[in-house]
C-alpha cells in the first residue's frame, strides 16, 4: 500500500455511497455495511501507516503521479502525524458503529457520505506535506463538516449551527489562502520541507531564492495562519459558532469534531512553529499571543460550562477548555511541550468521545438535550452512568485515568514559562469539575421532568447494548493510556515529538527523494 492512500479510501468509498444506497433502494442494513466496511478498511490502514512510521528512521514521503516536491504536492507523514491518524480512522470507525444505532432519520446514506468525507480531509490536514494542499484539504473538511452539522435540516437548533459554522469556517480559511500568497510571493514555494529549507539556508533541489523580506512575510503569514487556527480551533474570540455547531449536530459528530477537526487548526500550528520555522525570530511575540489567548480560552469554557442547560452545549465549552490548554502550551516552543500537545490530543480524544457518546445514549433515551429533561436517566442506565462518570474523571485530570498524565504534561510544560501560567490548569480543571459534579448528580439523583418522563414511556427501559459496548471499549482505554502512561509515551510519544522537531530530517526525506529521481 502506499501512503497516499490512506486518506483516498475514505474518499473513494464516499463517493460511491450514494450511488450504492440509490442502486439498492436505499435499504438501512446496505448503507450500514458498506459504510462501516469503509470505515474499517480506514482504520486499518492507519495501523499500516502507524507501523510504517515506526519502523522507519526517517518520514514517510509519497509524491503523487510521481511529481517531486517542490513541483508536485506530497504527503509526509513524521511518528507525530502517524499517531494523529491512527487515533482519527479509530475514532472515525466507533462513531461510525455509534452512528448505526444513534442515527434513525431518512438520508443516511448522505449521512455517511459526509461522515466520511470529512475523515477523508481530516486525515489529508494531518499527512499532507504542502501547505497549499493543506488549504484544499481544510476545504474538504469544511464542506462535510457543514454538511453534517446541518443533517438534522427540519430543526432550527441544527440550521442555525451548520450557518454559523459555515460563515466562521469560510472566513477562516479564506485568511489561510491569503496567507498563502504572501508566502508563496517571498519564499517561491509551498512545499513545506522546501519552505523550511529556505528558513534554515539548506539547499533544496529545483526551487527559486528568496525574494523581498521573508521574515516579514513569514510574520504575514502565520498571523493569518493564526487567525484562521483561531477560528477553526475555538479559540477566544473565535470561539462563538462551536456552542451552536455542537448544539445542532449529531451527537456522533459532535464527538468527532470534538476530537479529531477542531485540532487540525492546533496541529497546524505546531507543526509550522515546532518543526518548519523552528527559531522564530520573533517566536517571543508568538509565544505571548499562545499564553494570553490560551488561558482565555481556558477561563472562558469552564466558567460557560457552570451554568449550562443543555448538555450538548455543556459539552461544546468543555471542548473550549481543552482547546485552551492545548493553544497555551503551543507557547512554550520545547520538546516537552510538543509531547505534551501530542499525548493531550489523543487522551481528550478517548475521554470526550467517551463523554460525548454516554450523553448520547442519555438523549437517545429521554429524546432531550436538556439538562432538566435527562434529570434521573442515570440510574435508569447505571453502566452508561458508570462509564459517563468515568469519562468525566478523566477530563478533570483525576489520577490514574489517562488525561491526568497529558495535563501533568502540559503542567510541567507551562511551569518552564512560569508558575503561575501553569495554574491555570489547576484552577479551570476545578471548575470544570464542579460543573460535571452538577451534572452527574442531575442525572443520577434528579427527578423526571413532568412530560418528559410519560413522554418516552415507550422508549427502551434497559441498557442500550450497542452504545454500551462503544463505551466500554473506550472506557477500557481511558483506564489502559493511565495506568501504562509512561511506557505509552516513552515508547511512542516521546520519539514522535523528538522527530518532529527535527527539521533537518523533515528536510532530508524530500530531498532525498527529489534527488533520486532528478539522478
Amino acid at each position: 500500500m502506499q501512503v497516499g492512500m490512506v486518506p483516498v479510501i475514505p474518499l473513494g468509498f464516499a463517493f460511491f455511497l450514494p450511488f450504492v444506497a440509490f442502486l439498492t433502494g436505499r435499504r438501512r442494513g446496505v448503507v450500514i455495511t458498506y459504510s462501516l466496511l469503509a470505515l474499517t478498511v480506514t482504520f486499518l490502514a492507519g495501523i499500516w501507516l502507524f507501523r510504517e512510521a515506526y519502523s522507519s528512521r526517517e518520514p514517510l514521503v509519497y509524491a503523487f503521479g510521481n511529481w517531486i516536491a517542490p513541483i508536485g504536492i506530497v504527503f509526509e507523514v513524521d511518528k507525530f502525524s502517524a499517531i494523529l491518524v491512527l487515533t482519527a480512522t479509530f475514532g472515525f470507525l466507533l462513531a461510525g458503529i455509534y452512528s448505526a444505532k444513534f442515527i434513525r432519520t431518512h438520508g443516511l446514506e448522505f449521512y455517511y457520505t459526509f461522515l466520511l468525507g470529512l475523515e477523508a480531509g481530516t486525515l489529508g490536514a494531518f499527512m499532507t506535506g504542502d501547505a497549499f494542499n493543506t488549504f484544499v484539504m481544510l476545504e474538504v473538511i469544511g464542506a462535510s463538516a457543514y454538511a453534517i452539522v446541518g443533517f438534522y435540516r427540519n430543526r432550527s437548533e441544527a440550521i442555525e449551527g451548520a450557518f454559523k459554522y459555515g460563515i466562521s469556517g469560510a472566513v477562516a480559511t479564506s485568511l489561510y489562502f491569503l496567507a498563502l500568497g504572501f508566502i508563496y510571493a517571498s519564499f517561491g514555494t509551498l512545499n513545506m520541507a522546501d519552505l523550511s529549507a529556505k528558513f534554515h539556508g539548506i539547499s533544496f533541489p529545483v526551487t527559486t531564492k528568496l525574494f523581498g523580506d521573508p521574515t516579514l512575510a513569514l510574520a504575514i503569514f502565520l498571523a493569518l495562519t493564526l487567525s484562521m487556527a483561531i477560528v477553526k480551533s475555538a479559540i477566544f474570540p473565535g470561539h462563538y459558532w462551536l456552542p451552536s455547531a455542537y448544539s445542532g449536530a449529531p451527537i456522533p459528530v459532535g464527538a468527532i469534531l470534538s476530537s479529531f477537526v477542531e485540532v487540525v487548526g492546533i496541529y497546524l500550528l505546531a507543526r509550522y512553529t515546532y518543526t518548519l520555522f523552528h527559531g522564530l525570530p520573533f517566536w517571543r511575540t508568538l509565544s505571548l499571543v499562545f499564553l494570553v489567548l490560551g488561558t482565555a480560552t481556558a477561563f472562558l469554557g469552564s466558567i460557560m460550562m457552570l451554568v449550562q442547560k443543555n448538555v450538548k452545549r455543556l459539552i461544546a465549552y468543555s471542548t473550549i477548555l481543552h482547546m485552551g490548554y492545548l493553544f497555551m502550551t503551543l507557547g512554550v516552543g520545547t520538546g516537552l511541550a510538543l509531547m505534551a500537545i501530542d499525548f493531550h490530543i489523543v487522551n481528550h480524544a478517548i475521554a470526550k468521545t467517551l463523554l460525548f457518546f454516554t450523553v448520547g445514549a442519555f438523549v437517545y433515551r429521554r429524546k432531550s438535550v436538556d439538562i432538566e429533561g435527562l434529570a434521573g436517566v442515570g440510574r435508569e442506565m447505571p453502566i452508561t452512568t458508570f462509564l459517563f462518570a468515568l469519562a468525566t474523571l478523566s477530563l478533570v485530570g483525576v489520577p490514574p485515568l489517562n488525561v491526568f498524565f497529558s495535563k501533568m504534561l502540559i503542567f510541567n510544560a507551562l511551569l518552564q514559562i512560569s508558575p503561575l501560567v501553569a495554574s491555570v490548569v489547576i484552577i479551570t480543571s476545578a471548575i470544570a469539575a464542579w460543573a460535571y459534579f452538577q451534572l452527574f448528580i442531575t442525572l443520577w439523583r434528579g427527578k423526571p421532568v413532568e412530560g418528559h418522563h410519560h413522554e418516552h414511556r415507550e422508549v427502551e427501559r434497559r441498557e442500550i447494548w450497542t452504545f454500551v459496548a462503544v463505551n466500554a471499549i473506550l472506557g477500557v482505554l481511558v483506564v489502559v493510556f493511565g495506568l501504562f502512561a509512561p511506557v505509552i509515551i516513552d515508547r511512542f510519544f516521546h520519539p514522535a515529538s523528538l522527530q518532529a522537531m527535527d527539521y533537518t530530517g523533515y528536510i532530508d526525506a524530500v530531498r532525498r527523494l527529489a534527488e533520486t529521481v532528478l539522478h
